[in-house]
C-alpha cells in the first residue's frame, strides 16, 4: 500500500466521524434549550468550503441572517402548553475577518487567526401566556450589538481534501439583561473546539462540513449555566456551471448536557435539538476574489427550542 492510499484513508476518517456523530445527535426567557433558547454558535453558517482556508492575507466575510418562528416546542416536540400566538423574528448582521499568516506553518499546517463581530441584531418576540388568572400578552424587542468570537486555526490541504482544526472563543460583548425577554448577547463565555472539512471527490462535487463542541460557562448575571452543545453544519454542492453552484445545506444540533441554575438542573434538563435542511445557491465568478451565497434552512425534529426558518446571505472578499 502506497503513501497516497494511506493519506486518502486518513483524510476520509474525519468525514466518517462527522457522519456518525450527526446520525447519533439528530439538532424570551422561556428557559428552553440553553438560556433564552439560543446558542453562541451561528448555526448553518460554516458549510460552504468549510475546510478551505483562504489564501495568505486578509479575508472578509459578511453574514446577513433572518430567522422567523411561529412555534416554540417542548421536550416531546409539541407546542409548549399554556403558550400560544408565539412569534419570533430576528435579523442579524455579522462581520468575520480572517487573516492567514504568509509563509508561516506549524505541523505542516497554515495558520489562521479570525475575529467575528455581530455588528447589529434586531429581535422581536411576542406570545400569550395562559394562567388560572387569565391570559397575558408578553412582548419585547431590542436592537443592539451582539457577541464576538476569536479563533486560532490550523489548516491542512491536499488535492481533494482540506481540513482545519482549532478553538473558537465566543465573547459576551452583546447586550444582556436577566429581566429581558429579548437579548442580543448571550451574557456568558463559550469555548468551542472545532473541526472543518471540504472534500471534492469529483470535479464538480463538494462535500463540506464543520463540527463544534461548545462548552458554556455560567452567566454571572443570572447564574444560569447552559448545557454543552454539539452541532454539525453540512453542505453537498454541485457546480452547475463554472461559476454557479447549487446544493443541499443545513445543520444538526444537539444539547448534550443539562441546563443548571446555581447547580440545580432546570426542569427536565431543557436539552434542545434541531435538524435543518434546505437549498443553497452560490455565485463565484471564475478567478474572482469575491463570491456570494444564498441559503434557506427549514427546521425539523425540534425539541426545547423555537422551530422556524432561517435565511442567510453571505458575501466574501479576499484582499
Amino acid at each position: 500500500m502506497n503513501a497516497a492510499t494511506n493519506s486518502n484513508r486518513l483524510c476520509l476518517l474525519p468525514i466518517v466521524c462527522a457522519i456518525f456523530l450527526s446520525a447519533v445527535f439528530l439538532l424570551p426567557r422561556l428557559a428552553i434549550a440553553t438560556e433564552g433558547g439560543g446558542t453562541s454558535k451561528a448555526l448553518g453558517v460554516d458549510n460552504v468550503l468549510a475546510g478551505m482556508m483562504p489564501p495568505p492575507g486578509l479575508n472578509l466575510t459578511n453574514f446577513l441572517a433572518f430567522y422567523t418562528a411561529s412555534h416554540t416546542l417542548d421536550s416531546s416536540g409539541n407546542d409548549r402548553p399554556n403558550l400560544s400566538n408565539f412569534d419570533l423574528f430576528v435579523t442579524a448582521e455579522t462581520l468575520r475577518l480572517r487573516y492567514v499568516l504568509p509563509g508561516v506553518t506549524l505541523l505542516g499546517a497554515n495558520i489562521e487567526t479570525r475575529f467575528g463581530f455581530n455588528a447589529v441584531t434586531d429581535i422581536n418576540v411576542s406570545f400569550d401566556v395562559h394562567t388560572p388568572r387569565g391570559t397575558f400578552h408578553l412582548q419585547d424587542d431590542t436592537t443592539n450589538v451582539g457577541d464576538s468570537l476569536f479563533g486560532l486555526i490550523l489548516g491542512w490541504h491536499s488535492k481533494y481534501f482540506h481540513q482545519m482544526l482549532g478553538p473558537e472563543v465566543f465573547i459576551p460583548t452583546g447586550r444582556f439583561s436577566a429581566a429581558a425577554l429579548a437579548n442580543t448577547g448571550r451574557g456568558y463565555w463559550s469555548v468551542g473546539p472545532s473541526y472543518w472539512f471540504t472534500w471534492t471527490p469529483l470535479a464538480k462535487l463538494e462535500i463540506s462540513g464543520s463540527l463544534i463542541y461548545l462548552i458554556n460557562f455560567e452567566n454571572p448575571d443570572s447564574h444560569y449555566a447552559s448545557g454543552d452543545e454539539l452541532s454539525l453544519d453540512y453542505l453537498i454542492g454541485y457546480w452547475l456551471t463554472r461559476d454557479l453552484q447549487f446544493g443541499l445545506n443545513g445543520y444538526a444540533y444537539k444539547q448534550v448536557a443539562d441546563d443548571e441554575v446555581r447547580g440545580h438542573v432546570v426542569g427536565d434538563g431543557n436539552r434542545g435539538q434541531v435538524v435543518a435542511f434546505g437549498p443553497m445557491l452560490r455565485w463565484h465568478p471564475h478567478d474572482a476574489r469575491w463570491g456570494v451565497v444564498f441559503k434557506w434552512q427549514h427546521e425539523e425534529a425540534v425539541e426545547n427550542r423555537a422551530s422556524g426558518e432561517r435565511f442567510l446571505f453571505q458575501a466574501a472578499w479576499q484582499f
